[in-house]
């Protein structure tokens, strides 16, 4: 039951009907059922094992945390239910990967046999409801969150079936109340929420998919292989990256929103941004904030850190010191943004080490570039000093995003040599009409319409990154102008519906 598919449409509409007009001390029930429904539509029956033993060790660890006072105990507990959790995330998702690298260091160095893979099928959003579920037994250990009583609460705050394909992943203060409290029908918000789950729609069904069998045949055929082709591909598969991801997002919130609760956003404009930094906080929001307060800054507050900082404040003087604990923090955070992103060395360098190294040097090297901007006369403000950072940010950007569709690290490594490899011939652009089926994404009109919809969105995300409420203007324009918008979006996820579905790139995390 895919997240676009009419079958999860149609189990949303039923519920709808259903929901509002049911007692609000029930509402809770049909999501928990809903979830359960969506939870084995996606997933093979015996993997929702793992789901129940990481709900059930944290319900009962949150629940000990409220009874008991001994600070020891509850660290015993705390610590148990931490490698449950963090375990069965690890062993189902990287252990490939540990047998990946004692195979390439045992055959080169130990001169030993290796080790065959192994085929261990993951629960649906192990990833997403894993780190949910950590954020939430912390929050309850350090008093920040208050425990579920009832076990089933813990349940559907685990597996509530909008988060199951791609998140956000939400914190207890966001999300855990809510689902609990009473909702009543609102029909600007019902309204708000179809809207949302539309443009999701659009940009999944008509972009996305359009992008992906262009990027395919683009990454795959050898014409296409070396030079600026191989940067165009990574370009088009960003294209199709943020609009799938971002595209299920919306569905997601917007779904949410028709039930009467609200998700964190998970995307912000994040083509604006002037810099990596920047990007990162606006892109995958949900992820980046869960690293930075459970891993990053309970490392800068931990005493191994602070003695760090310490010795290096008298080794490099107060101001170049207390900085080295902070890059080594952004390290591990960096580390984890990688790993979380699978199970390669792909994913660990080219989704987090090249963008610590992106942000560290960025940072070391800020006097320069200030410098340099102040005898350019560079004024911060103006529009193409902004284009600019923007575009050497996207630059920047796509090289993790070779690394992340390159198939390994080996396969990564050989297409960014070949993508130096005659950059400048023009020649090469030939091979792109070999290479891509355009009578796949529906010709030159197919073609047409993915560009221009890329440009609505860009138009939508400009408005966001102006601090623009969207539905806001939409809801300000007069009748006819605002229901011919609702009719081309709905016309256009229409005839898109021919396009080769693409599973979402993110629902299997």
């Amino acid at each position: 039951m895919e997240i676009t598919s009419f079958s999860f449409f149609a189990m949303v509409g039923v519920s709808l009907l259903i929901y509002w007009h049911m007692p609000a001390r029930h509402q809770w029930k049909l999501l928990l059922a809903d979830s359960i429904i969506f939870y084995f539509a996606n997933a093979t029956w015996y993997t929702f094992a793992y789901v129940a033993v990481s709900a059930a060790s944290v319900y009962g660890a949150t629940r000990y945390f409220a009874r008991q006072s001994d600070g020891k105990a509850k660290k015993r507990v705390l610590a148990l239910t931490l490698a449950v959790n963090v375990g069965i995330l690890a062993v189902l998702k990287y252990t490939n990967l540990a047998i990946h690298t004692f195979n390439f260091l045992g055959e080169r160095i130990l001169r030993v046999r290796g080790v065959s893979d192994v085929a261990w099928l993951a629960p649906l959003a192990v990833s997403f409801y894993t780190l949910q579920l950590v954020s939430y037994l912390l929050d309850c250990y350090w008093g920040v969150a208050e425990p579920f009583e009832n076990v089933l609460h813990t349940a559907l705050y685990t597996i509530y079936f909008p988060l199951m394909t791609s998140g956000p992943i939400c914190r207890f203060d966001e999300l855990g109340r809510q689902l609990f409290e009473e909702h009543r029908f609102d029909y600007g918000r019902v309204r708000d929420g179809l809207i949302r789950v539309a443009w999701g729609l659009f940009k999944k069904l008509a972009i996305a998919n359009r992008a992906a069998v262009i990027a395919e045949g683009l990454w795959t055929a050898p014409e296409t292989s070396r030079g600026i082709c191989v940067w165009i591909a990574t370009a088009v598969y960003l294209v199709q990256l943020y609009t799938d991801f971002s595209g299920v997002m919306d569905i997601a919130l917007g779904v949410s929103g028709c039930f009467g609760i609200t998700l964190p956003e998970n995307f912000r404009a994040p083509f604006f941004s002037r810099n990596i930094q920047e990007f990162w906080r606006r892109w995958h929001i949900t992820l980046g904030t869960w690293l930075r307060d459970y891993i990053m800054n309970p490392l800068l507050k931990s005493g191994p850190f602070i003695r760090l900082g310490a010795a290096c404040k008298r080794r490099f003087g107060r101001k170049r010191g207390r900085k080295v604990p902070s890059y080594a923090a952004m390290l591990a955070l960096w580390s984890c943004m990688g790993l979380w992103h699978g199970n390669s060395w792909k994913y660990i360098i080219g989704e987090g080490w090249w963008f610590w190294f992106v942000i560290v040097s960025g940072q070391l090297l800020e006097p320069v570039f200030q410098k340099m901007k102040t005898g350019l006369r560079i004024r911060e403000e103006s529009g193409w000093w902004h284009a600019f950072q923007s575009l050497r940010t996207l630059t920047l950007w796509m090289f993790g995003m070779l690394f992340f569709r390159a198939a390994s690290l080996p396969d990564a490594l050989t297409r960014l040599g070949a993508s130096l490899h005659g950059l400048l011939d023009a020649g090469l652009l030939q091979g792109i009409n070999l290479a891509v089926p355009f009578a796949d994404l529906g010709g030159i009109g197919g073609l047409a319409v993915m560009g221009l919809g890329f440009l609505a969105v860009l138009a939508v995300d400009y408005m966001k990154y102006r601090d623009i409420n969207v539905l806001e203007k939409l809801a300000g324009l007069r009748w006819p102008y605002r229901w011919a918008v609702y009719y081309v979006i709905v016309l256009v996820v229409f005839c898109s519906l021919d396009i080769a579905a693409q599973e979402s790139i993110y629902a299997q995390f």
